[in-house]
């Protein structure tokens, strides 16, 4: 590797996928580091349980640490460093109480074997081998069976998690389930656990990973009084602009407030294009439009608009760390480059739209109908199970969202093309102009999928024999979806093959042998 190379892959790790990429091996080794600082952290901290001593703080930064692991493929090695250290000062603290407390009692206090070779002094290189040393005495000792099962149960505890941050901005606790993702954790400081016990913390992680969607879909129409179908614009105009990343719904709802008399136009970007649809959101005259053709990387969307750019908390896009100066977010970890917000004051975002440019003159593009109509979605609903019982419909086919692959989107209108007069689509994506095909854009938001197939289930059973769910992305969410589905009797699910860069393929082959799902491509 040149010298370049090198020197870009350590300020610079970006990925297409989100969550579920192959690591470089300086990541790859981190986050090794990283997850045996999470175990260690575990288990003294069940054991604390016992003694009634919690520590609510600590269990808030595990919480916020494995959600942020979602975003591990796209993170410099600095970034994960200081996860690292975070973790390792951490286990330090609530070692020291665990022995203090252990030795008052009369019983004997069990440790596990420290990460001796880590301390306050340990370097960015020497973490690295250190990660690499666990890496190599965990394949020596376990199968890759275990190294699959494993990775496999990271990426369902990154989805709860991830869920879980979002939750707390509906004031959720975190009580709620923390024990059980501590309770997972610890099974991996047993080497050779049995398939039956993960089998059995597999399938109540995906249950409460689903509940937790579920419990989102409820809250986001109550906190944003409903949802309606919509025109949304994706045309720009002249003026000052702030584009708003990512999915946080709070927080474009605190900038629009925010922004209301700063004569600044707010745009939407990424996952955020549910909020149009919302009707809080709608009383905004200053919300003007969805920003950006909705590809795969930001880069190209960031390095074209004319002003501040805020990425919102829990973003789990693309990040493009070169834009120094109009790139904000509060983020648990950021970036580089990327200006931290703090205790969610937007001045410093604002300013810096007001001192930029802004567009000169504005765009015009096509607009895109988002949200939809609850009491139509139930009609459909109704109406679809009762031509089941009629055999006017032998199949119906779910097309999850949208993973702005034009691929996938040829695909698919072929696909469509082909339907048979007998058969039934339900797409959160693609949208065909067909009788029998029913499009719901709900603009990527997987809790609002969640619910309403948890609708759909009302009337069609998951269990249908002729139901078959299609998944376009391989990120965490849609792995704990596809697991909880096939937990809960569906039968037929196949997901888009990913290539190597984006998934293990060890990973797709036990999806396939032990959980039946099959693949697709373009």
């Amino acid at each position: 590797m040149s010298d370049f190379g090198y020197k870009r892959n350590l300020d610079v790790n970006e990925c297409t996928s989100r969550g579920s990429c192959s690591n470089s091996p300086a990541v790859a080794a981190l986050e090794e580091l990283s997850v045996a600082f999470m175990q260690q952290l575990a288990y003294y901290l069940l054991r604390l349980e016992k003694f009634g001593a919690s520590n609510g703080k600590i269990l808030q930064e595990i919480v916020n640490i494995m959600a942020s692991l979602v975003l591990v493929n796209e993170f410099s090695d600095q970034q994960l460093y200081y996860i690292v250290q975070k973790e390792f000062y951490m286990l330090e603290e609530v070692k020291k109480t665990y022995t203090m407390l252990t030795n008052s009692k009369p019983l004997k206090s069990k440790m596990l074997k420290t990460l001796s070779k880590f301390g306050e002094k340990t370097t960015l290189a020497q973490a690295i081998a250190l990660g690499e040393k666990i890496s190599l005495e965990n394949l020596k000792k376990n199968s890759s069976h275990y190294k699959i099962s494993k990775e496999i149960l990271l990426m369902i505890l990154k989805s709860v998690c991830l869920n879980l941050v979002k939750l707390q901005d509906f004031s959720y606790s975190i009580s709620e389930v923390v024990h059980e993702i501590l309770d997972a954790v610890d099974i991996l400081n047993s080497q050779k656990f049995s398939e039956e016990i993960l089998d059995d913390v597999l399938y109540k992680l995906v249950d409460i990973d689903r509940n937790l969607q579920l419990y989102l879909y409820n809250m986001l129409i109550e906190e944003f009084k409903g949802i309606s179908t919509v025109n949304v614009s994706r045309s720009s105009r002249k003026g000052k602009a702030i584009l708003v990343s990512g999915e946080n719904l709070f927080d474009l709802y605190k900038i629009l407030i925010d922004t209301q008399d700063a004569d600044i136009d707010i745009y939407t970007h990424s996952n955020l294009l549910i909020a149009h649809a919302l009707k809080t959101f709608q009383k905004f005259k200053h919300l003007k439009a969805h920003y950006g053709d909705g590809t795969e990387s930001c880069i190209l969307d960031f390095a074209t608009f004319p002003g501040a750019i805020l990425l919102t908390k829990s973003s789990h896009g693309n990040n493009e760390y070169y834009y120094r100066g109009r790139l904000f977010s509060n983020n648990y970890i950021l970036p580089k480059g990327v200006i931290k917000i703090l205790d969610d004051d937007f001045t410093p975002v604002i300013e810096a739209a007001l001192s930029a440019k802004g567009f000169s003159k504005g765009k015009i593009k096509d607009d895109i109908v988002v949200g939809y109509d609850f009491e139509k979605v139930v009609k459909t609903f109704k109406n679809l199970a009762d031509k089941i019982e009629t055999h006017e419909v032998k199949k119906i086919y779910i097309i999850w969202t949208d993973p702005h692959s034009e691929t996938q989107k040829a695909y698919f209108s072929t696909f469509l093309s082909k339907l048979k007069t007998d058969e039934f689509a339900i797409s959160f994506s693609y949208d065909f102009d067909k009788d029998n095909v029913y499009t719901i854009n709900v603009g990527n938001c997987y809790p609002l999928v969640v619910g309403l197939l948890n609708h759909l289930f009302e009337y069609v059973s998951a269990d249908y024999e002729n139901l078959y769910f299609f998944f376009t992305l391989c990120d965490v969410m849609s792995i704990s979806n596809i697991i909880a589905l096939k937990h809960n009797g569906a039968k037929n699910i196949s997901m888009y093959r990913c290539s190597p860069l984006n998934i293990n393929p060890l990973l797709l082959n036990m999806l396939n042998s032990k959980f039946g799902i099959n693949f697709y491509s373009n």
